[in-house]
């Protein structure tokens, strides 16, 4: 009997009954169904995803998530007074750096501006720093006082142009109070004083205007998920996967972009980037290689190749797959060495894969649509008639299945999603205080949304342009998953609006 989520006008759960098989109720045709299944055969439940995407009477709201902008590098520098001046340690204020030379005429004529800046608002949280280019301590400050600068000078060297990227004198950088780095102005022209002081009045008063950027449209639980941070990239994403924080690589965030994998610290800073294998789409975390660095599995859809890539090394080594890929699937990553395998659902049939590039059949085509990894270890299969059964595993195939299913979206404790193939991508995790385990879900419609793993419950949805590939991990370390999203040429980070410490568990 169905019946419709309170508050959650877009998506349908339904309850079924146990027994030998479920007999789904036919999908409305502009949804995509998905259901979950109880291995003992016990009632589970059915959701519809709605697939419009400006549904009327629906009151949309946006997504934000906080721009990203470059940090300060974490340097010291030396003052000609003598002494040093750390930059870690102005966070809280907002920082003028202006790197110029004695030699340099525009420089000589900008730094007076700068001068009367720094002494009309270092009172109000400014802190202007005049960096020498290569030049004797000595030199320097002669030059600083015969323009009259009384704010302190630091004199630099050759590894600073590389830290803060100054090709040009003069150069200012203007960041923050959290050391981001907002403005950049390469060069002096007259009158370019006035737009550097608009600038800083408007870090001084903490003005947020041009700081975020829109991810999504939000239909039902605007108030559930929150962007924590977002990243332009070059390239189109086609997959990210999160790293746990005991693996020990300074990349939590993995994606593949464009025949490159770039890796991501917990904030979105990016800590890596190597050439990838052409066979690098969807990214899996394989766990830790004998060496101790962190490997993931890359492989495309429809592709024959697949593979292991050492993130810390860039080295690749390739399987060959049997027949064109439908999914990838991996055990046994909790430890390094011969006992993880890598399990694919091919056109010929489901297969498992060594990392030493050995490749066993395991069934015929009609036995392996889908494959999907258990968390107490092997794998499942969805066959073509809706079937699940166990693989390279114990276990005996399961009382229930999906009819008409062809992607197995998760195994979720002692019960598994199967959906269409409308589905792309999806993942599972406590991502909200207060609650159990949700599954997050991603269809070629544009929606991401995010279900109870109890019930279905719709928790959110949101129309999401150009998604590819979503993952989750904990990424702060309170306790809560973060979700991350691949869309375009966009990652971005989403976590509870409401925090876990709040009082709201």
């Amino acid at each position: 009997m169905s019946r419709l989520v309170r508050g959650a006008a877009l998506l349908t759960v339904l309850s079924f009954a146990a027994g030998p098989a479920v007999v789904a109720a036919p999908s409305p045709a502009d949804a995509d169904r998905i259901t979950w299944v109880r291995s003992d055969g016990a009632p589970g439940w059915q959701a519809s995803i709605a697939r419009e995407t400006h549904p009327a009477g629906v009151s949309e709201s946006p997504l934000l998530a906080p721009m990203w902008f470059p940090r300060l590098p974490a340097v010291t520098l030396t003052l000609t007074s003598s002494g040093t001046l750390d930059l870690a340690g102005t966070r809280g204020r907002v920082v003028l750096l202006d790197f110029w030379a004695s030699w340099c005429g525009p420089c000589q004529m900008e730094l007076p501006h700068l001068q009367r800046l720094h002494q009309k608002d270092s009172p109000r949280g400014l802190v202007t720093i005049a960096v020498n280019a290569d030049e004797q301590a000595s030199i320097a400050a002669a030059a600083a006082r015969r323009i009259g600068l009384t704010m302190p000078v630091a004199v630099n060297d050759t590894k600073l142009y590389g830290a803060f990227g100054v090709h040009t004198l003069p150069t200012v950088l203007l960041a923050d109070k959290e050391g981001r780095v907002r403005s950049r102005w390469d060069g002096y022209r007259p009158g370019l004083e006035n737009t550097i002081a608009e600038a800083v009045s408007k870090l001084i008063a903490d003005d947020s205007e041009g700081t975020q950027v829109e991810l999504a449209s939000v239909l039902s639980g605007r108030a559930v998920l929150r962007g924590e941070w977002s990243r332009e990239l070059p390239g189109t994403l086609e997959g990210v996967v999160v790293l746990p924080a005991a693996a020990g690589e300074r990349s939590r965030v993995v994606a593949a972009i464009g025949g490159m994998i770039v890796g991501f610290d917990r904030r979105g800073e990016m800590t890596a980037r190597t050439q990838a294998p052409p066979w690098a789409g969807r990214v899996i975390d394989f766990g830790a290689a004998p060496g101790g660095s962190r490997e993931i599995v890359g492989f495309r859809r429809g592709g024959t190749t697949l593979g292991v890539i050492d993130l810390r090394t860039g080295s690749a080594r390739s399987i060959e797959a049997p027949a064109p890929l439908v999914d990838v699937a991996v055990d046994g990553i909790s430890g390094a060495g011969t006992g993880k395998r890598i399990a694919m659902a091919t056109l010929a049939g489901p297969a498992i894969g060594n990392p030493s590039g050995g490749v066993t059949m395991l069934g015929d085509k009609a036995s392996g649509r889908d494959i999907a990894s258990r968390a107490e270890g092997g794998f499942l299969t969805l066959a073509e008639d809706g079937s699940i059964a166990p693989v390279a595993s114990a276990g005996t195939r399961w009382p229930a299945g999906v009819p008409g299913a062809e992607r197995l979206v998760v195994a979720e404790g002692d019960g598994v999603v199967a959906g269409p193939r409308t589905v792309i991508a999806s993942t599972s995790g406590r991502f909200l205080p207060g609650h159990g385990r949700q599954i997050a879900v991603a269809t070629y419609s544009g929606h991401v949304v995010l279900l109870d793993a109890r019930d279905g419950t719709l928790m959110f949805d949101a129309v999401w342009a150009d998604v590819r590939d979503l993952a989750s991990g904990d990424l702060d370390g309170d306790g809560l998953d973060e979700l991350v999203v691949a869309a375009g040429r966009k990652v971005a980070a989403l976590s509870a609006a409401i925090a876990p410490d709040d009082g709201r568990r």
